[in-house]
């Protein structure tokens, strides 16, 4: 290189934190790694990252096809893409080859009702609509609605396995163009394309909340944010315990359309990481997949690491069971969204499952919190691992802040209390990652930022180690005779009782003291029918009332069991649904 053109590459421009460059250096660094893809028991097709590349290249290609609309400057969308699908290799090509072209990747809520998915679309006016054939049904609704989708391309997991497939025959709008994914990519040459050079800034993608209090909000993030989330996770997860390493293979069972998978399509792939995608959620599928994979894993002393809501970890190991597995030895699960129930994470230690936790809501893009061991807390409680482990999860901590997250936790007043380990407050988001606004709704985003700083109305606390507890979400706390009760607290302590699958606290209206916590539980099958009400107001009041961990009036008024707790659109316990069934109970 000249002097001249030294000169230009260091003051031409500055190097763009965009999509492509965790591609390109994934490929880079593991051409022949293996994405496997398994959606039916015994039916799988492997590709390597060069497959991958190739593949995504003619997507690109595609795009530029339909002359798809980039986003060039600070904050620009490019044209919106639709997704709706499982975990599938195809979507994993997806979720590069849409921002990497400089077009915006929407990532559509599938387990949101019909109504809040068009609700969703109208705001996001997509101009293509990638499909799986599950949700065909759909489609005529959702075109006779929104009027900005000009092409829709359908997805088969079969047409995948083998490579080629065809267009369902339903009659699409006349001013639609449709055509099947396998055979527009075996059909596309992308000799001459090449992938454009991006602003950060741009707009690399959108989702939207579960909607769990009141209509799903959107957000949306850069290219930078995605690279910098990226980064965040990969520095946190290098630590103990995680020691997350390029040997492991990723399960991707965390839904790609929440909050980008938690960042796993990027995170994996910058690492090198061999990943399986199982689309559905067949758990019974998924328990054998592990179980398959685990040998190879081992082969290069590597692990098998899967992330999730706890009902997900539950799952697997009812599954395993029934399969006869009682040690799952080199499985990693790390959960999120709400508290692991104690008889579920003492079920797992038995399988030798290792267990990590963290959390991020939609708006943060990435956990902004994970159960790493850092100095503060180690060089004080020791080096026992199950010991610091006990630590996050028995007191439902969310972690410590990963690197470049700098929270705080405040009073009312916007005032920073102190790191005691007692004193709760609002938690208020610092980090590169913070999305700057809700999509196309200014008094959320003015709400959400009235201290400065973001708030999504979850109350925590942070104790000496610099460990995050998690005291309640606002909506949930239970506001009994002008005291507050926290429901998460009594989850947690309700869920040590033996036998209990799934806790959840609310309160419901009482005429004296305006509400009063009541517990519904799930118990797990074996259980079922031999756990009563008595025994669990019996063991409260034995093991946490007498001995001064919580006040009487705490307990709550009635123990409900069912058969299963509802779920949101991401799997979390819908706290909402439970108050809307039972909250006149006691009237």
């Amino acid at each position: 290189m000249d002097q001249e053109n030294v000169k230009n590459f260091e003051h031409n421009k500055d190097f763009q934190l965009t999509i492509d460059k965790i591609f390109k250096y994934g490929l880079y660094i593991a051409p022949d790694q293996k994405l496997i893809f398994y959606p039916y028991e015994g039916m799988k097709k492997e590709f390597t990252y060069t497959d991958f590349s190739n593949r995504v290249k003619k997507l690109g290609k595609v795009f530029e096809n339909l002359n798809i609309k980039r986003g060039e400057r600070p904050w620009e969308f490019g044209s919106v893409i639709a997704v709706m699908d499982w975990n599938t290799i195809r979507f994993q090509e997806l979720m590069f080859a849409v921002p990497m072209y400089g077009a915006t990747l929407f990532t559509v809520n599938i387990r949101l009702s019909p109504e809040e998915i068009l609700y969703t679309m109208k705001l996001a006016e997509p101009e293509i609509l990638f499909f799986h054939s599950d949700f065909l049904p759909y489609i005529n609704p959702i075109l006779e609605n929104i009027d900005t989708i000009k092409t829709v391309i359908y997805m088969n997991d079969e047409m995948t396995l083998k490579g080629e497939g065809r267009a369902p025959t339903q009659k699409l709008s006349s001013n639609v163009k449709s055509f099947e994914y396998e055979n527009l990519i075996k059909n596309t040459n992308p000799e001459n394309f090449s992938w454009p050079e991006l602003n950060e800034y741009a707009v690399a993608g959108l989702f939207f909340t579960s909607g769990t209090t009141g209509k799903p909000k959107g957000v949306y993030h850069t290219h930078r944010q995605i690279t910098l989330g990226t980064m965040q996770l990969m520095m946190a997860q290098m630590e103990y315990p995680i020691r997350l390493s390029n040997r492991d293979t990723i399960l991707t069972i965390v839904p790609y359309f929440h909050i980008f998978g938690w960042l796993t399509p990027y995170t994996s792939i910058i690492s090198g990481n061999s990943m399986i995608f199982p689309s559905k959620y067949d758990w019974k599928n998924i328990a054998k997949v592990i179980n398959e994979y685990m040998p190879q894993a081992k082969k290069v002393n590597g692990r098998i690491f899967g992330e999730g809501v706890p009902t997900m970890l539950y799952s697997i190991i009812q599954e395993e069971k029934k399969l006869g597995i009682s040690d799952l030895n080199g499985f990693v699960y790390g959960y999120g969204g709400q508290a692991l129930p104690i008889s579920v994470y003492e079920e797992a230690k038995k399988m030798n499952i290792e267990i990590i936790t963290g959390y991020g809501p939609s708006e943060t893009l990435t956990a902004i919190t994970r159960s790493v061991f850092i100095p503060r807390l180690w060089m004080n409680m020791g080096l026992d691992n199950e010991k610091l482990i006990d630590h996050f999860v028995k007191n439902n901590s969310l972690g410590v802040l990963i690197p470049f997250s700098l929270n705080i936790v405040v009073d009312q007043n916007g005032k920073e209390v102190p790191q005691d380990g007692k004193t709760p407050g609002r938690f208020l988001f610092n980090s590169p990652t913070v999305a700057r606004e809700y999509f196309k709704d200014p008094d959320r985003t003015k709400y959400a930022f009235r201290y400065g700083l973001l708030d999504v109305d979850d109350l925590v606390l942070i104790d000496k180690y610099g460990c995050v507890m998690f005291v309640d979400r606002e909506k949930d706390v239970i506001k009994s005779g002008g005291e507050w009760i926290p429901s998460s607290e009594m989850e947690n302590l309700i869920s040590m009782y033996p036998g209990i699958s799934e806790v959840a606290v609310i309160g419901i209206s009482d005429p004296q003291w305006v509400e009063r916590p009541i517990a519904v539980i799930a118990l797990k099958p074996e259980s079922t029918g031999k756990i009563n009400e008595k025994d669990i107001i019996n063991y409260l009041v034995e093991n946490f009332v007498e001995k001064g961990i919580i006040p009487k009036w705490w307990i709550p008024d009635k123990i409900i069991f069912v058969k299963e707790l509802p779920k949101t659109s991401t799997a979390k316990i819908d706290k909402k649904a439970i108050k809307q069934q039972f909250d006149k109970i006691n009237q």
